[in-house]
Protein backbone atom coordinates (compact mmCIF):
# COMPACT_ATOMS: atom_id res chain seq x y z
CA UNK A 1 0.00 0.00 0.00
CA UNK A 2 1.10 3.60 -1.02
CA UNK A 3 2.20 5.82 1.88
CA UNK A 4 -0.03 8.96 2.45
CA UNK A 5 2.94 11.16 1.40
CA UNK A 6 1.85 9.95 -2.27
CA UNK A 7 -1.43 11.56 -2.11
CA UNK A 8 -2.09 15.02 -2.65
CA UNK A 9 -4.12 17.30 0.37
CA UNK A 10 -6.16 19.87 0.36
CA UNK A 11 -5.13 22.22 2.80
CA UNK A 12 -8.41 21.67 4.53
CA UNK A 13 -6.81 18.55 5.37
CA UNK A 14 -8.97 15.92 2.95
CA UNK A 15 -6.92 13.74 1.34
CA UNK A 16 -7.18 13.17 -2.54
CA UNK A 17 -5.91 9.62 -3.21
CA UNK A 18 -7.00 10.14 -7.62
CA UNK A 19 -8.57 12.39 -9.47
CA UNK A 20 -12.27 10.81 -9.09
CA UNK A 21 -12.24 12.18 -5.82
CA UNK A 22 -12.44 15.64 -6.91
CA UNK A 23 -15.91 17.64 -7.25
CA UNK A 24 -16.36 18.51 -11.00
CA UNK A 25 -19.26 21.32 -11.35
CA UNK A 26 -20.00 23.10 -14.61
CA UNK A 27 -21.51 26.45 -13.12
CA UNK A 28 -19.76 29.29 -15.39
CA UNK A 29 -20.97 28.21 -18.68
CA UNK A 30 -20.58 31.69 -20.65
CA UNK A 31 -16.77 31.25 -19.44
CA UNK A 32 -16.52 27.31 -20.81
CA UNK A 33 -15.14 26.65 -17.43
CA UNK A 34 -15.68 23.53 -15.52
CA UNK A 35 -14.67 23.93 -12.21
CA UNK A 36 -12.61 21.45 -10.22
CA UNK A 37 -13.46 21.28 -6.44
CA UNK A 38 -12.16 19.58 -3.19
CA UNK A 39 -14.46 16.69 -2.31
CA UNK A 40 -14.65 18.18 1.25
CA UNK A 41 -17.92 20.02 1.16
CA UNK A 42 -17.09 22.40 4.00
CA UNK A 43 -13.80 23.38 2.76
CA UNK A 44 -12.71 26.90 3.15
CA UNK A 45 -11.26 26.89 -0.31
CA UNK A 46 -13.58 25.01 -2.46
CA UNK A 47 -11.68 25.65 -5.28
CA UNK A 48 -9.12 23.74 -6.25
CA UNK A 49 -8.62 24.42 -9.91
CA UNK A 50 -10.19 24.67 -13.09
CA UNK A 51 -10.97 23.48 -16.91
CA UNK A 52 -11.62 26.12 -19.59
CA UNK A 53 -12.42 25.15 -22.86
CA UNK A 54 -13.72 27.15 -26.49
CA UNK A 55 -16.00 25.65 -29.22
CA UNK A 56 -14.17 25.13 -32.86
CA UNK A 57 -16.65 24.59 -35.48
CA UNK A 58 -19.20 22.52 -32.98
CA UNK A 59 -16.00 20.91 -30.99
CA UNK A 60 -14.93 21.24 -27.85
CA UNK A 61 -10.78 22.49 -27.62
CA UNK A 62 -8.92 22.75 -23.97
CA UNK A 63 -7.64 25.91 -23.79
CA UNK A 64 -6.26 25.20 -20.69
CA UNK A 65 -6.18 22.49 -17.46
CA UNK A 66 -4.69 23.85 -14.04
CA UNK A 67 -4.82 23.70 -10.02
CA UNK A 68 -4.72 27.27 -8.04
CA UNK A 69 -1.37 28.11 -6.61
CA UNK A 70 -2.72 27.30 -3.01
CA UNK A 71 -3.37 23.98 -3.41
CA UNK A 72 0.03 23.39 -5.58
CA UNK A 73 2.11 25.47 -2.68
CA UNK A 74 0.29 23.81 0.00
CA UNK A 75 1.02 20.06 -2.29
CA UNK A 76 4.73 21.24 -3.29
CA UNK A 77 5.85 22.22 0.68
CA UNK A 78 4.57 18.51 1.86
CA UNK A 79 5.84 16.54 -1.18
CA UNK A 80 8.21 18.47 -3.20
CA UNK A 81 7.70 20.27 -6.52
CA UNK A 82 8.27 16.90 -8.31
CA UNK A 83 6.49 14.77 -7.03
CA UNK A 84 3.22 17.27 -6.80
CA UNK A 85 3.60 18.29 -10.43
CA UNK A 86 3.29 14.51 -11.46
CA UNK A 87 0.63 13.65 -9.10
CA UNK A 88 -1.24 16.83 -10.41
CA UNK A 89 -1.14 16.26 -14.06
CA UNK A 90 -1.94 13.06 -13.84
CA UNK A 91 -5.24 14.45 -12.14
CA UNK A 92 -5.59 16.69 -14.68
CA UNK A 93 -5.04 14.28 -17.55
CA UNK A 94 -7.61 11.73 -15.65
CA UNK A 95 -10.58 14.66 -15.17
CA UNK A 96 -9.91 16.01 -19.11
CA UNK A 97 -10.12 12.34 -20.25
CA UNK A 98 -12.57 10.43 -18.62
CA UNK A 99 -14.32 12.30 -16.27
CA UNK A 100 -15.80 15.44 -17.52
CA UNK A 101 -18.33 14.16 -19.93
CA UNK A 102 -18.07 16.38 -22.88
CA UNK A 103 -21.06 15.38 -24.98
CA UNK A 104 -23.31 16.41 -21.50
CA UNK A 105 -20.99 19.79 -21.65
CA UNK A 106 -22.32 20.48 -25.59
CA UNK A 107 -25.39 19.07 -25.31
CA UNK A 108 -25.74 21.99 -21.58
CA UNK A 109 -25.04 24.47 -24.05
CA UNK A 110 -26.71 23.65 -26.91
CA UNK A 111 -24.05 22.53 -29.15
CA UNK A 112 -24.98 19.35 -30.10
CA UNK A 113 -24.88 20.00 -33.84
CA UNK A 114 -22.16 17.80 -34.58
Amino acid sequence: MASEEEFVQCPCGRIIRDAGEYRLVFLRRGAFEVDILCPNEVCYLKELGYVKFRFNDGEIVLESAEFYPPFVTWNSSRLGFEKTSSILKEHLRTIVRELIDWNEVKRALGRNEK
